[in-house]
């Protein structure tokens, strides 16, 4: 969703949202302005999590399908989602998070009504009033935790994000406003990698699940997203392999092995080749404060 700074393209990075793309800061939040909300045109795609709460005016969205999104309205992006915005006069508060920092068994991402809108449900959702104040205390507040330096910053924002899941999840118990759209291939590929990429897995084993041709699941895939199957594979175990070394002090082989790699060499080389560094040097690097 965001270029530099926030969902949709904003030219001006806050200092905090170059960190979060390069995964150094799990959580990212702001506000959002109708150049955020309403896109340039071109199809956005990627690897983190996106809740946008829109306060003012109307933004258009094109994300399973035209929508339109009102002041009270919350758009959930779930990783790998295609989405491409038009014209909008909205503002709002934004949160954009990487799915390792909730953890999860076996690699399965705490995704919550996101995951939801993976499986095929409505992408936006319509809190009450009491609902959309909790949600722009909440966010208004994440935002300075991630833009500020105080002691247990992290563990602060994670706190925030988690309330803003779950005033989520009890929007979503409320009957729906309209119908889901229906599930895409690129959508089932995505959630099948995400429950089954720390055991071994490829192209061809993905799309036998699904009962597909590797090559009609690659172009799918593709085309939707804008990755390889191979590519989201290698981002969900790059993801865990993140969460492991910023919150735990396991060593580099045994985190190599915990995501899928029985070759710790091949490991640090999939590892510096996405991100630049070694696993062992981008720990050192800590999460932001030495980046």
């Amino acid at each position: 969703m965001p270029n530099k700074s926030c969902p949709d393209g904003a030219a001006h990075p806050e200092p905090s949202f170059h960190h979060f793309e390069q995964g150094r800061l799990p959580i990212w939040a702001g506000r959002l302005h109708a150049r955020e909300l309403g896109a340039t045109g071109t199809t956005a795609v990627h690897t983190y999590a996106v809740v946008a709460l829109v306060t003012r005016g109307e933004s258009r969205i094109r994300h399973a399908g035209e929508l339109v999104l009102r002041a009270g309205d919350v758009h959930l992006i779930p990783p790998g989602d295609a989405h491409r915005g038009g014209m909008s006069d909205a503002e709002g508060w934004g949160v954009g998070f990487s799915p390792e920092v909730l953890g999860g068994e076996d690699g399965v991402s705490r995704l919550g009504p996101l995951l939801r809108v993976r499986g095929g449900c409505h992408p936006v959702l319509r809190p009450t009033v009491a609902q959309r104040r909790r949600l722009t205390r909440w966010m208004r507040l994440l935002a300075d935790e991630v833009s500020g330096g105080e002691p247990g910053r992290d563990e602060a924002a994670l706190a925030l994000l988690r309330l803003v899941l779950i005033e989520l999840e009890r929007i979503t118990a409320q009957p729906a406003a309209s119908e889901p759209p229906s599930l895409s291939l690129s959508r089932k590929v995505l959630t099948y990698i995400e429950t089954h990429c720390l055991e071994p897995l490829s192209l061809a084993q993905v799309a036998k699940a699904l009962g597909r041709s590797s090559a009609h699941v690659a172009g799918v895939v593709r085309q939707e997203t804008g990755r390889t199957v191979g590519e989201w594979i290698l981002e969900c175990r790059m993801a865990e392999a993140r969460r492991r070394l910023r919150g735990t002090d396991e060593r580099v082989d045994i985190i190599a092995e915990r995501v899928g790699y029985a070759d710790v060499t091949h490991f640090i080389r999939q590892f510096r080749r996405v991100h630049g560094v070694t696993p062992a040097a981008w720990r050192r690097k800590g999460t932001v404060g030495g980046a």
